[in-house]
């Protein structure tokens, strides 16, 4: 990954968990669901790698739901885009719910 946007300045710097077992360096759950939710708003990505997104989006949230860190998405998403602290809250109850994401 090559940060160049701030939040994923930010996902290398705070969001980033070490697999006990393997030694690998993951994303934390948040910070997956913000990595795609900034793919499924990008105007430089295509329509079907976005339905993709949206997907494993949904799967994300439905998944780890229970676990989420509320603040951890909302302080992410904002790095994204200027209104995407708000937006992403909205994002998390379609993907729970069962409504086609916007993409």
């Amino acid at each position: 990954m090559l940060p160049w946007p701030p939040f994923q300045e930010m996902i290398l710097k705070e969001y980033v968990v070490v697999d006990e077992e393997t030694g690998h360096h993951l994303p934390s759950v948040e910070a997956a669901l913000v990595s795609k939710y900034a793919s499924i708003l990008s105007p430089h990505r295509v329509r079907d790698r976005k339905e993709q997104d949206a997907v494993d989006f949904r799967r994300i949230v439905r998944t780890n739901h229970h676990r989420l860190d509320a603040t951890a998405p909302r302080r992410l998403a904002a790095l994204v885009w200027e209104s995407g602290g708000g937006e992403i809250g909205r994002f998390v109850e379609i993907a729970l719910s069962d409504e086609a994401l916007p993409i």
